[in-house]
């Protein structure tokens, strides 16, 4: 932990891609208590802090210059002197086209006590994530790093870029796509050969990277033709021209694709961290949230009867997982479980208890209600037998009344946790969502479906955005979309994570 006394960071967020943060990086954010970050900085370090943290947009970037840097270094003074954990974020690295010195300079006028942490420069990253190389044995023993901006107000070139044309070596050139024509004349004029390899690499390490090869002499008319926007770093140099013709972020499946996950936040990392891993900018929108029962009566009512029950059943990942946490608060050994069988609605709730060796000794081969009940009924082992449903508040009564009507069972219903409607309008993403779009929003329940058909009117798209399809985990989820008249471009075999991927893919794969 950090000792309360006013302190900054001045911390290096790398040049987009939260997974290239260093883990210092994230042990302070978490800790600090005002963040002051640049306006290019990914929103996912946001996310980081804590719930009492301050975020102030100083909002440096090229074009967009809403604080003065005075007034930036005025904020970092005030805030620490209040005896306040300040992390000043900044793309890339801090010392690196960063401002850091003059920022330091104010902190040590002040006395007031700070610490740098680095980040992957802009120029490293990118040239990695396009995979093109910097230097080569025989091709480029030098790297220079030049910026066509040394001030996000400067109108005019201030470097001599004649002066690099024969220096041989990789010019890597931050904040130069304004001045880009200005930027290859100078090096033409200075000597440097029209056919020299050049690259450009736009928002690079994100999904929406974008890159272009090809020769100095063509790489005005190139980058006015293409979809190339800043942030961008432009590269000239031999060993510019030895890089591959794919790049290998560039090449995931999914690659370049918006996908919109609704599930509950807590529930989202995995299925968030797989689709990234593939390529895809996620967009978070928590349509429901699992909160506990409020019934503790009923719950006490049912684990004190525990070893009674010949079956229980567990209708969902959700229950399954809030059962295992109230009956270790309710049980400090496993073996109290007692001889109950166990039936899963799906794989991935059966994931749950076999984590805690359970057996899970019935799976239907459709994971709906009705083939779990249909399937326990041909076990023959129902009627007159003590059952255990472990249910939502929003779970579907077909399956209990099949096994009361059809299997003559005793059927006991403990609805363990609550699903309600998240309100979409705080979501962090929704604005993103609404000015852009997606290609897919993916619905894992028909509780997501129902609370995005609820708040439609908070998620009207722009005119300009891209109009998503719909992916449904199951028919259950597929019915009520139908039922309110939005189609399903395509619905998971299983109500899996690998399942639903496995349907993004086959969708969108080039």
């Amino acid at each position: 932990m950090i000792s309360k006394k006013g302190k900054v960071f001045l911390v290096g967020a790398g040049p987009g891609d939260p997974n290239l943060a260093t883990l210092r990086t994230r042990e302070i954010i978490l800790q600090c208590d005002v963040l002051v970050y640049d306006h290019l900085t990914n929103p996912e370090f946001r996310k980081w802090v804590s719930a009492e943290c301050e975020q102030i947009d100083v909002g440096r970037s090229p074009g967009r210059h809403t604080v003065a840097q005075d007034d930036i270094g005025k904020i970092l003074v005030s805030k620490a002197s209040d005896k306040q954990i300040v992390v000043r974020l900044k793309g890339g690295d801090p010392l690196v086209f960063g401002r850091c010195a003059e920022e330091m300079s104010v902190l040590d006028d002040a006395g007031i006590d700070y610490e740098i942490i680095p980040g992957v420069t802009a120029a490293l990253a990118c040239a990695a994530y396009a995979g093109i190389p910097l230097s080569h044995g025989d091709n480029g023993s030098s790297i220079s790093f030049l910026t066509g901006h040394e001030d996000v107000t400067k109108e005019s070139l201030r470097t001599d870029f004649a002066k690099f044309a024969d220096t041989g070596g990789t010019l890597c050139i931050y904040m130069g796509m304004s001045k880009i024509e200005e930027i290859v004349t100078s090096l033409l004029q200075g000597g440097m050969p029209l056919d020299k390899p050049a690259a450009i690499v736009s928002n690079g390490t994100l999904p929406m990277q974008r890159h272009l090869r090809c020769n100095l002499g063509d790489i005005v008319q190139m980058s006015q033709t293409s979809d190339l926007v800043a942030p961008a770093i432009i590269f000239v140099g031999n060993a510019v021209g030895l890089s591959f013709r794919k790049s290998w972020f560039e090449d995931r499946p999914l690659f370049g694709r918006r996908i919109v996950v609704t599930r509950s936040t807590s529930q989202n990392s995995k299925m968030k961290s797989k689709l990234e891993e593939l390529g895809a900018e996620v967009l978070e929108l928590p349509l429901i949230e699992i909160l506990p029962t409020e019934d503790r009566t009923l719950v006490a009512e049912a684990f004190a009867g525990i070893a009674t029950y010949e079956w229980v059943i567990f209708t969902s990942a959700n229950g399954a997982r809030e059962f295992m946490r109230l009956f270790f608060l309710a049980y400090e050994d496993i073996r109290s479980f007692g001889p109950m069988r166990i039936a899963c609605v799906g794989e991935a709730t059966a994931a749950i208890l076999r984590a805690y060796n359970l057996e899970v000794e019935l799976i239907p081969k459709v994971s709906t209600a009705e083939n779990l009940a249909q399937e326990l009924v041909a076990t023959d082992s129902l009627d007159s037998a003590n059952i255990l449903v472990i249910t939502g508040n929003r779970n579907r009564e077909v399956l209990v009344s099949m096994l009361e009507t059809v299997g003559h069972a005793i059927v006991d219903v403990l609805p363990i946790y609550d699903t309600d409607f998240c309100d979409v309008s705080k979501a962090e993403d929704l604005e993103n969502f609404t000015d852009k779009g997606a290609d897919a929003i993916i619905f894992t329940s028909s509780s997501t479906a129902l609370s995005y058909i609820e708040q439609e009117d908070d998620l009207i798209l722009k005119k300009t955005a891209q109009t998503p399809v719909f992916f449904s985990f199951g028919p259950e989820t597929s019915k009520t979309l139908k039922e309110n008249n939005l189609a399903v471009a395509a619905e998971s075999d299983k109500p899996s994570m690998d399942s639903i991927i496995k349907a993004l893919i086959s969708r969108f794969i080039k």
